[in-house]
């Protein structure tokens, strides 16, 4: 057996029913990684009224029963914040409020948090230039005339298939990468598809390739400027644990392990204007009030083929539903990581779950989460 064949086994292995539950809160210890620690003062989430989740939910014309869903989603951590206050908390499959857990994607929406502080400190003023002016490196590959913000978007045109079962897709071909090599490396790799700006496509790539305008930006390392900026300033209870390829870079695409109130709080400075509890700025409000609110066509919810691949809205790294609720919108994981956000009805909702079945009809389960979640929110603030 070679090393990408090997690479590739302990990429499904990640996902094997028996496992994955223990994986996606362990495998930081087992791949490389780096450890974010917590510093400072926690800044403690107040108890609000207990919340009583809903017997049933909607998704169209079906009633699906909650405790049935959430149960086939294997969730194991699941968080509800309300004005601030967290009304809800459970755990389940062994794991209890100090265990971490991989958000996968999640981690996208992270990052790109991440370039909102870098735009607010003047490093990054303008991401309508093209992202071979920090990365040179690029010149020549599938991103050479593609600038900063149709990356943000996944507008880019590179030719991708984000395929977790397919060792052939890129997406899994860049999991190899990162196990043997550097992800710079691959992100070189990639050839046009469709010009800029044309067609929204998810592409895990791009978010690497985020992280990489950030280090040139910034002068720092992704990491560095990961604790300084944001999680030293949130008032967390635990680290943060995020894989590495075998340059040391983090694997901002979808490597982060965090606890679920760290997450909640994640988003809960997301719908306080970008201020921790103590009033701490951390992200600038002026990033925050148009960091969803998507301004090109196929990036528009419900639009769809033949603009974009899905349904749902897209901006910088958060995704919007088909039909939304108050302005409401999330970053979304693979196999079931929600961290979900409704400004109008001031609730945030962070998940963790280990759905084996994700590749076979995780889109239709990831639409019916996402109507609890608004059912939840109005059933919060009618």
């Amino acid at each position: 057996m070679d090393d990408v064949t090997r690479a590739v086994a302990r990429w499904d292995g990640i996902f094997a029913p028996n496992r994955i539950d223990g994986n996606f809160r362990n495998l930081w210890r087992e791949w490389p990684s780096v450890t974010i620690p917590r510093t400072g003062r926690v800044l403690d989430l107040p108890a609000g009224a207990t919340l009583s989740l809903p017997e049933q939910f909607r998704v169209g014309r079906r009633a699906l029963d909650t405790r049935k869903h959430l149960a086939t989603m294997r969730t194991s951590g699941l968080a509800v914040l309300h004005r601030g206050q967290l009304v809800f908390e459970d755990y389940g499959r062994g794991r209890d409020a100090t265990d971490v857990s991989i958000v996968w994607s999640v981690s996208k929406s992270v990052t790109a948090l991440l370039l909102g502080i870098a735009h607010g400190e003047g490093v990054l003023p303008d991401f309508d230039v093209p992202v071979t002016n920090y990365v040179p490196e690029l010149v020549g590959s599938g991103y050479d005339g593609v600038n900063v913000q149709q990356v943000m978007d996944m507008l880019s045109g590179i030719q991708w298939r984000e395929v977790y079962d397919d060792p052939t897709s890129e997406v899994v071909r860049s999991v190899t990468s990162f196990q043997l090599g550097a992800q710079d490396d691959f992100a070189r790799q990639m050839i046009r598809a469709r010009a800029p700006g044309s067609f929204h496509q998810y592409a895990s790539i791009e978010t690497h390739v985020l992280g990489w305008v950030l280090r040139r930006a910034t002068g720092m390392p992704v990491a560095e400027y990961l604790a300084t900026r944001l999680w030293d300033r949130l008032g967390v209870e635990g680290d943060m644990h995020v894989l590495i390829d075998r340059a040391g870079e983090p694997v901002v695409f979808g490597g982060m392990f965090m606890r679920l109130r760290d997450m909640a709080r994640m988003g809960q400075m997301v719908l306080d204007g970008g201020c921790a509890p103590d009033g701490t700025r951390i992200v600038p409000a002026s990033w925050l009030c148009c960091m969803a609110v998507p301004d090109r066509t196929p990036l528009m919810p419900g639009v769809g083929p033949p603009l974009a691949e899905s349904t749902y809205g897209y901006k910088n790294q958060w995704w919007l539903p088909a039909r939304q609720d108050g302005g409401d919108f999330a970053a979304i994981g693979i196999y079931g990581q929600f961290l979900y956000v409704n400004p109008a009805r001031e609730v945030v909702i962070a998940m963790n779950a280990a759905y084996p079945n994700y590749t076979s009809d995780g889109p239709m389960r990831t639409l019916e989460t996402l109507a609890l979640f608004q059912q939840v929110s109005r059933q919060l603030t009618p």
